[in-house]
């Protein structure tokens, strides 16, 4: 059932009597670490990045003890809680889900983050990802996004949304009006999505207007500009972001698609936002456009200051910021009053459900010379090569490294090396087989899902080309096999990476002679 925010008069009234300060205060979202000192007020959310969730749960309590209207509690949890939560259960990634080819995992995905994060003191998630991978280079998709096509992204991200909302945490769909055909990193810049009005409508039109009417609450507009619907900034000769565009956040997704919900945007500190123009008039025109509340932006002095100017000079009128501060406190009243206690979190039952998405994502990418499996033991000699970049699953490369140390007699290990360090390792080593970790995990501002820089340089020198076969082995973006089509034979594709993934990988390798 579609949602629609609950109207509360007194709160009407509340606001009408509100200080310009209270006012702008109750259109932003600000972040923190817990332990960091600071406690903000009279903001309807507030951002926590990953912590212990004893520190989460004391945080909570913290910022809402003894206010009227309780702040939501929020942060990125795209696919489980492992994102948000330290300690948690982590799920490899979304498009992991849809490899594993069974929609009730997502589903339950949702529900058990739902629960493991409540009971830490959340309400809120930026999640999931409804993007769609219609260029695989996308600098910042990837993994993160379910697929290639909108009936997947509603199968599978749809499932995951229903599976938080049904437990009591929030879901939000991003980035509206669509990333993954961008060539762009909206934290650097303002990505185009290219498609045309009919393509549009036919992918990310489809996905949002499925998953509104399915009861989506809150939408993350992007910092990415859709030209079909829009129009060009004439000064600048170039499209606005959807963030500061009237025609794509009221025109397209609350007239059009009927969206009823939150419209929070994304972090006001990236480049597509407050690089477009100056931030706090990016801020009011945000606003101005039909967003409700600035993610990342502090209530602080400054903001104060610059806001005002802005309501002077006549860039962001009072009736405005008083219809947004109206619909965030209602957005935060209704959650609390239907709030019920955090359901028991049945934490084996969440690491079942992870190990299965896990070990059923981990597929044989290419197997060229059928060198699959191959047989390793006491005499075995291995090295054991890392190519990777920052944001990487940092326990991966370790991990497998260790499960092969209770294997073989050797396993050597060089980390980010030169080419020529590698050839001459493998020429003369005498290693019986290489193993390589390599490839890039999404991340914000790289611009890139390639290995970039000098760390790529680490593919070149043919040290792949000698008698020692090597297997490839991607935890991050799976198109790293096909970016290296022809130094690479054999690649296994993960889809994400967690505790459970690297048994998978050597089963995969080691066939019926891997001993757990």
């Amino acid at each position: 059932m579609k949602y629609r925010i609950k109207d509360y008069p007194e709160i009407r009234e509340k606001v009408e009597n509100m200080s310009v300060e209270d006012l702008l205060s109750s259109v932003v979202v600000p972040h923190l670490t817990p332990k960091d000192g600071q406690c903000f007020r009279n903001t309807p959310g507030v951002f926590v990045f990953t912590a212990e969730a004893e520190d989460c749960i004391e945080c909570a309590a913290m910022l809402n003890d003894g206010r009227e209207d309780r702040a939501l509690i929020v942060s990125d949890m795209e696919y489980g809680a492992g994102c948000a939560l330290k300690g948690a259960v982590h799920f490899p990634s979304m498009r992991a889900a849809v490899v594993a080819g069974d929609p009730e995992l997502a589903y339950k995905m949702g529900e058990h983050a739902a629960k493991e994060l409540r009971g830490a003191g959340y309400h809120w998630t930026f999640g999931p990802c409804v993007d769609i991978t219609g260029y695989s280079e996308c600098p910042i998709v990837s993994v993160r996004a379910a697929g290639d096509d909108a009936d997947t992204v509603i199968e599978y991200a749809g499932a995951y949304m229903r599976g938080l909302q049904d437990n009591g945490l929030i879901a939000t769909l991003k980035h509206f009006p669509g990333d993954g055909y961008c060539l762009d990193d909206q934290h650097l810049t303002v990505p185009e999505n290219p498609l045309s009005k009919e393509e549009w409508w036919a992918e990310f039109g489809k996905v949002y207007k499925t998953l509104i009417e399915d009861g989506a609450m809150a939408v993350m507009p992007g910092h990415i500009a859709l030209p079909v619907f829009d129009d060009i900034d004439e000064e600048k000769d170039m499209y606005p972001p959807a963030t500061l565009s009237k025609k794509v956040l009221t025109g397209l997704l609350r007239e059009e698609l009927g969206f009823e919900g939150i419209i929070v945007s994304d972090a006001v500190n990236m480049g597509g936002f407050c690089g477009y123009t100056n931030l706090y008039r990016a801020n009011a025109l945000f606003l101005e456009a039909g967003g409700d509340c600035l993610l990342f932006q502090h209530n602080d002095k400054e903001y104060m200051e610059n806001m005002k100017k802005l309501i002077e000079d006549g860039t962001l009128s009072m009736e405005t910021l008083k219809d947004r501060a109206y619909r965030n406190l209602c957005f935060s009243r209704e959650y609390f009053d239907s709030y019920t206690p955090a359901s028991d979190f049945d934490r084996e039952a969440a690491e079942e459900c992870s190990k299965v998405m896990a070990k059923k994502a981990v597929t044989v990418h290419r197997d060229r010379a059928k060198l699959l499996p191959i047989k390793l033991d006491k005499n075995s000699k291995v090295l054991h090569v890392i190519i990777t970049q920052i944001d990487y699953p940092m326990d991966a490369p370790k991990d497998l490294t260790e499960r092969l140390r209770e294997i073989c007699g050797t396993v050597d290990v060089i980390d980010d090396p030169r080419p020529w360090i590698t050839k001459d390792a493998v020429k003369y080593g005498g290693y019986d087989y290489v193993f390589v970790t390599a490839g890039v995990f999404p991340s914000y501002g790289l611009n890139s899902v390639k290995l970039t820089g000098e760390v790529a340089r680490n593919m070149m020198e043919g040290w792949m080309r000698y008698d020692t076969p090597c297997i490839f082995i991607s935890n991050g973006h799976p198109g790293f096999a096909d970016n290296y089509k022809a130094l690479v034979d054999t690649c296994i594709d993960t889809y994400g990476y967690n505790k459970y993934t690297n048994e998978r990988v050597l089963e995969l390798v080691l066939g019926d002679s891997y001993i757990k």
